[in-house]
């Protein structure tokens, strides 16, 4: 247990928490200022203002607040849980007290993992205040988002325990800690920005080579989506039209009602369905026992690595 403390507070310590939240912050007060200049300015219905804000508030969450800065700076902090204790000479300190190695290593992912899900919370309602409190919304929509706040805090604790399970593994398989940090850091832009930019190129080849079965920004966008949309509040076509670039889950191809474009001459949209190469339940089991597996992984290196 003292493990756990002295972890969870050397994760959390104040210094770096405010940096992480003042980063965090950037992007909603930006969004805030947009929001209220140019979707709050008169010239938009309320059902309009909210089909936009609520699209640009579910990118936001997905690839900023539970997205790259924060999984970035997570698994980070999980990385250098055993590196830094290996090239400080305190992990050999730690097994000569006879304590199993299967102890450390579960207290101090659990220590990450509670950090994880403390950092994203913290996210999730400074992300909403500075939006709601900058934009001066109309309180409807100022409702729906808060009423998001659930599920979203469900999407992060799954997300949160998959990526703590990961950089706990890949501080014990790559010796460097530069290097694992690269590495994962790599992955998380290219889960959550370079696919959904070059998304479009890939679709013709979708079906094809099966590409869905590694494209980890869908699966993610999968789960998200099963998440936020968990009390089945079906999305507009303005909002799946926002949202559909970046959370990759709907088909926009077929959210233009053809017939009715051919007729009025004008492109309508109608309701876009969700891709079904895979299923969101089936993703959410796959990559719980992902995370598990890492886990055991863990213990099994640490248990068999000879440290002096």
């Amino acid at each position: 247990m003292v493990i756990l403390i002295n972890n969870f507070r050397n994760l959390l310590n104040w210094k770096s928490t405010l940096i992480y939240i003042f980063v965090i912050s950037i992007v909603p007060t930006i969004i805030g200022f947009v929001l209220k200049s140019e979707i709050y300015d008169g010239s938009m219905s309320i059902s309009s203002q909210t089909d936009f804000t609520i699209g640009i508030y579910y990118i936001l969450v997905f690839m900023w607040v539970l997205g790259i800065p924060f999984l970035i700076v997570a698994s980070a902090k999980g990385i250098g849980l055993i590196a830094n204790e290996m090239s400080e000479g305190t992990l050999g300190l730690l097994v000569s007290m006879k304590i199993s190695r299967y102890q450390i290593l579960i207290y101090k992912w659990i220590a990450l993992y509670i950090v994880m899900l403390l950092l994203g919370t913290l996210g999730i309602f400074t992300n909403i205040t500075i939006i709601t409190t900058i934009s001066n919304m109309d309180n409807n929509i100022k409702t729906l988002l808060i009423e998001s706040i659930p599920n979203l805090i469900k999407y992060l604790i799954l997300i949160g325990f998959i990526f703590s399970s990961l950089s706990i593994l890949l501080s014990l398989l790559i010796k460097s800690k530069v290097v694992a940090i690269i590495s994962i850091t790599f992955y998380i832009v290219i889960i959550f920005l370079i696919i959904p930019l070059f998304k479009t190129l890939l679709l013709s080849y979708y079906e094809q080579y099966y590409l869905y079965y590694i494209d980890l920004n869908y699966h993610f966008s999968l789960i998200y989506y099963y998440f936020i949309d968990a009390n089945n509040n079906t999305f507009s076509p303005a909002i799946q039209s926002v949202v559909g670039n970046f959370i990759g889950v709907f088909d926009l191809n077929k959210g233009v009602d053809k017939d009715l474009s051919v007729i009025t001459g004008i492109t309508l949209m109608k309701a876009a369905p969700v891709y079904s190469y895979l299923a969101a339940t089936n993703l959410i089991i796959y990559w719980m026992l992902f995370g598990i597996i890492g886990l055991i992984v863990s213990i099994r290196i640490l248990t068999k690595r000879d440290i002096t």
